[in-house]
């Protein structure tokens, strides 16, 4: 039985490549000079891609870049939503790991959120689109 299309929203492909690469840039610099500001725009922006998607500032800056980039590829919203949340998941831990003192912890998941964005960025090849598609199968039982 077939689950396309999951959900009636639809995002441009492009765009989310972009937004990955934006994650993997921030996420970087996180790791590079571990501060809790990079940690809290990544934060911000999960929010805003899981529930308030119209806000999100990389997306924002995605849009116009990817417009250049060609005719939009139009891809189901679900596993992107489904994506964003368990970025903010990674995030919202990294934060409190980084608050409370356990650097080398915080660094480890965003380490993890780096490699997944890069996935993302470099070949379209979403980890927690796959997570969602795993999760469908055995929700559905």
């Amino acid at each position: 039985m077939s689950s396309c299309p999951i959900s009636n929203e639809r995002v441009n492909e492009r765009v989310a490549r972009i937004v990955g690469g934006l994650v993997f840039l921030f996420a970087a610099c996180y790791l590079f000079h571990p501060a809790w500001p990079w940690l809290a725009v990544l934060i911000l922006d999960f929010v805003a891609r899981s529930f308030y998607r119209p806000y999100s500032l990389f997306a924002n800056i995605a849009r116009p870049i990817a417009v250049r980039l060609g005719k939009p590829l139009i891809v189901d919203a679900a596993p992107k939503i489904f994506a964003a949340r368990i970025g903010l998941a990674m995030s919202l831990a990294a934060m409190v790991l980084h608050l409370a003192g356990h650097l080398p912890t915080a660094m480890a998941v965003t380490g993890v959120m780096l490699v997944c964005a890069f996935f993302e960025a470099a070949f379209g090849y979403c980890v927690g689109c796959k997570f969602y598609t795993l999760y469908r199968k055995i929700a559905r039982g």
